[in-house]
């Protein structure tokens, strides 16, 4: 028990004044009862450093203590002559005064002040203590006592300073408990229960209920007072009586109108059929108990629903935003979903429970949105994970809503964020590849605020070379790092990845094995989630309908490119695509595919395993502490934000990005590449990932220079695809498609023949020419051929003007790309002239 008996000690701790219950003077009310007069300095500290002792008149006293047991505050109470009482606050702490005499005063100890706000509840020792057991809010620290002693299978707790001082109190430690409050049988007393019922579904509080109170009881009434005698007849004791109605408690109604026949009692949702005739009726169960937090809807007017949230067996927590347009499809698709997510429901009685969905009314509103992310609210921004994890001032203002009860599961965290860094992050460190795609997961929260496009990165490489070990870690960042969690298939089609990229909006995406991709939809999908939207499509009468949205730096692997997997069904890849998505191979140069460092295990096939086992077992929370920090200093100054990311950005581009002329679309990779290690730099300054500053930024430049070096250009890639197309046709036909001039005129003198036999399909010609470097060749080739087989696809006069450019395209006298040229038997053409310096100064 927290209360101290009126024989305990009287002697008085230091800077309370000798007999607080005797009347004051006003220099006495002035500097010691006020929470701050103009010459006096207050500093509570807390937890104290020792207990406090009963001052001298009290009759009892309560100690507020912390989870650990600590004393962090006390009350203290007096029976005064008048029947009344008077309860005073007692807090440890170093009060500066000048006391009535004119003394100064500085004292250091326990005060009869009160403690900082938010003020602490009354027994959070007890519910650390029971990690699992029922809460039993009473008002009063009396009363909870008493509560306790009556109900021990509960955690006995109140609040401080009664009903019009509820929102003084942090409520926060009742947040994912179920609580059932019992008032004071008076208006104050359900005047505190109503703000306290607020209060705790602001904090999260999963289920609340509250007692209906048996008539007949004084005026006053609480659960210390003892059972009027006419009430329980003489048979049964006062708590044998008072059981039933706290194990009954409906939900609690301040905020929920129940709808006629309902009720939510301690054995869940009932439905009460009307009498009709003598035929008795009984009440019809309906599902497990879940408290009704709030109706949803977008903000417009639109896309309706209920919040509701639920323990499961295990008593795990669950909550829903049920879309109402649910309730007129099968009510087996609303139970199926909860039954998913362990609320029992009842197979008979889907329609009541469609039907009280439909009806229950609440006066809380939230607005629901189908992304998760970063979201704008009045209160500030709200960070949203479907399942139902939010963060930032606007968390109490936007739930998540969707057609699954179970969405967001592959966000559940597992494990401490300690043995995440000791057992998966650590081993990133020194393993470029590795500790790309740790940091990568942390960059989608940033996107929003930097106003960043999404993108991403494919991992590209042969079969069991550290692809996946690299997404399996990733995805740890987040949730489970396995298939059966945060890493999805690229089999999906696009229509189906809609949904996905909307639920990890501003999180990670991540795509395992492209090799398993219908070639007809990668190139589709890669535009898809690099352009933010969704297909535009059209509801049963042919309006629009409203399209899904997303930011999402999304990570891939694959034993292909993305080029090469489009090539399977006849496609190219355009520029976009590949700048969207872009390649990294996954052999790191070290002989050990992606890893680079083993840190001390025997083979990379050993990290391999142990990263894989370790990715499944501790994961999640470093999501969760990366976010509160981000949100926190969003919060705080999002400016100063913004230029810590930038000037992590700058020192990336100066150290990584070459010098020069190099084309926008190198840049724009080069931005994301300095967005990933500016957010693994970001998440090391936090504490979260385990590592040495810089390791973020050193990862993120080799795999940039690796892609670079790949590219083999920093021009446009439509421009470096235009060289590679007419250089892969030189190779590949130059001797058989391209006649020999020196041949030609031969034939043509000797012979007068004005065609080379040999040559079937001609391309054009070639010719021998002599520089200061040699001899060289030089391919002439047909304007007709050059549009319609060299340039297939391209832009011929664009190919022509890039191949010129790059020294390889000899122009005419007239500038133009083609020139005149008189061949033996053929008279003058126009030919486009290419040297043979286009496959690196070889002859053909």
């Amino acid at each position: 028990m927290n209360a101290v008996p009126p024989n305990a000690s009287a002697a008085l701790p230091a800077g309370i004044p000798a007999d607080p219950f005797q009347p004051l003077t006003p220099a006495e009310r002035q500097n010691a009862v006020s929470a701050g007069g103009k010459d006096e300095v207050w500093e509570p500290q807390s937890p104290a450093p020792c207990e406090p002792e009963l001052p001298r008149g009290a009759s009892a006293m309560w100690v507020y203590r912390d989870a650990e047991g600590r004393p962090l505050c006390a009350r203290f109470r007096k029976d005064l002559k008048d029947g009344k009482k008077d309860i005073r606050p007692l807090t440890y702490g170093r009060r500066v005064w000048i006391d009535e005499e004119g003394r100064h005063q500085n004292i250091t100890g326990w005060h009869w002040k009160q403690a900082a706000k938010p003020l602490p509840l009354y027994g959070l020792d007890r519910l650390a203590a029971r990690p699992d057991a029922p809460v039993l809010l009473v008002e009063g620290e009396k009363t909870a006592d008493a509560a306790q002693r009556l109900f021990p299978d509960y955690v006995a707790m109140t609040s401080q300073g009664g009903g019009k001082a509820v929102g003084n109190n942090d409520w926060s430690p009742l947040g994912s408990r179920t609580v059932t409050i019992w008032p004071d049988n008076d208006e104050p007393g359900m005047a505190y229960a109503d703000a306290a019922i607020t209060a705790m579904r602001e904090a999260g509080a999963l289920i609340v209920r509250q007692v209906a109170l048996p008539a007949g009881l004084p005026h006053g009434w609480d659960v210390a007072d003892d059972v009027p005698p006419e009430l329980i007849g003489g048979e049964i004791a006062g708590v044998e009586f008072l059981r039933p109605y706290l194990d009954q408690a409906p939900l609690a109604e301040a905020n929920v109108k129940m709808p006629p026949g309902y009720a939510m009692t301690g054995k869940g949702l009932q439905f009460l059929p009307e009498q009709t005739g003598d035929v008795p009726v009984f009440p019809v169960w309906i599902s497990a108990p879940f408290d009704v937090v709030a109706e949803t809807n977008d903000g417009d007017g639109f896309g309706w629903g209920l919040l509701i949230r639920w323990l499961d067996r295990d008593r795990r927590e669950h909550q829903w935003a049920i879309p109402k347009r649910m309730v007129h499809g099968e009510g087996k698709d609303i139970a199926g979903e909860l039954e998913d997510a362990g609320l029992n429901c009842s197979i008979s009685a889907t329609r009541y429970l469609r039907q009280f969905i439909a009806s229950v009314h609440t006066k809380t509103r939230l607005r629901c949105v189908d992304r998760a992310g970063w979201h704008r609210t009045d209160d500030g921004h709200a960070f949203i994970l479907p399942g139902g994890f939010t963060i930032g001032g606007g968390r109490r203002s936007v739930v998540f809503q969707s057609s699954r009860a179970t969405v967001g599961r592959e966000f559940t965290p597992g494990g401490t964020l300690a043995d995440w860094q000791k057992q998966v992050a650590a081993y990133a460190v020194g393993n470029s590849r590795l500790a790309l795609f740790v940091s990568a997961a942390f960059a989608g929260p940033l996107l929003d605020i930097m106003g960043e496009q999404s993108g991403g990165i494919h991992l590209v490489g042969k079969s069991q070379s550290g692809k996946s070990t690299s997404a399996f870690i990733a995805g740890s960042v987040w949730g489970k790092g396995d298939r059966d969690g945060q890493i999805r298939a690229w089999r999906g089609t696009a229509n189906g990845l809609e949904g996905i990229a909307s639920e990890t909006s501003d999180t990670v995406l991540i795509l395992d094995e492209m090799g398993q991709a219908e070639p007809r939809e990668v190139g589709e999908i890669a535009y898809m989630l690099a352009n933010n939207t969704g297909k535009q499509r059209a509801g049963r009468n042919g309006d629009a309908r409203a399209r899904k949205t997303w930011r999402v730096l999304f990570l891939s692997t694959g034993e292909v490119t993305l080029a090469a997997k489009m090539g399977e069904a006849g496609k190219r890849a355009m520029a976009g695509q590949e700048v969207r998505l872009v390649n990294i191979p996954a052999d790191a140069g070290a002989g050990m595919g992606a890893f680079e460092q083993l840190h001390g295990m025997r083979s990379a096939g050993a990290l391999a395993d142990h990263l894989r086992v370790a990715s499944r077992t501790f994961y999640g929370e470093a999501s969760r502490h990366f976010l509160d920090a981000l949100v926190r200093d969003r919060a705080a100054d999002p400016k100063a934000l913004e230029a810590v990311i930038r000037a992590i950005r700058s020192r990336f581009e100066e150290s990584y990005v070459p010098a020069g002329n190099v084309d926008g679309q190198v840049r724009s990779v080069a931005a994301r590449f300095a967005l990933i290690a500016a957010a693994g730099e970001l998440a090391t300054d936090y504490g979260v990932l385990p590592w040495e500053r810089g390791e973020a930024l050193k990862a993120a430049g080799a795999c940039f220079q690796a892609w670079l070096g790949e590219r083999g250009s920093v021009g446009a890639s439509e421009d470096v695809k235009a060289v590679e197309q007419v250089r892969a046709f030189i190779e590949q036909h130059g001797e058989s498609r391209f006649t020999n001039l020196e041949r030609l005129a031969s034939l043509a003198a000797d012979l007068g023949a004005i065609a080379d036999s040999k040559t079937i399909n001609r391309a054009g010609f070639k010719r021998k020419v002599e520089t200061p470097d040699g001899d060289r060749w030089e391919y002439l080739i047909l304007p007709v051929m050059w549009k319609t087989e060299i340039c297939k696809g391209l832009d011929a006069a664009n190919v022509a003007k890039v191949v010129r450019d790059a020294g390889y395209l000899v122009p005419g006298n007239d500038g133009k790309s083609a020139q005149s040229i008189r061949i033996p038997g053929e008279g003058r053409l126009r030919l486009y002239v290419v040297t043979s310096k286009i496959m690196g100064g070889t002859d053909a």
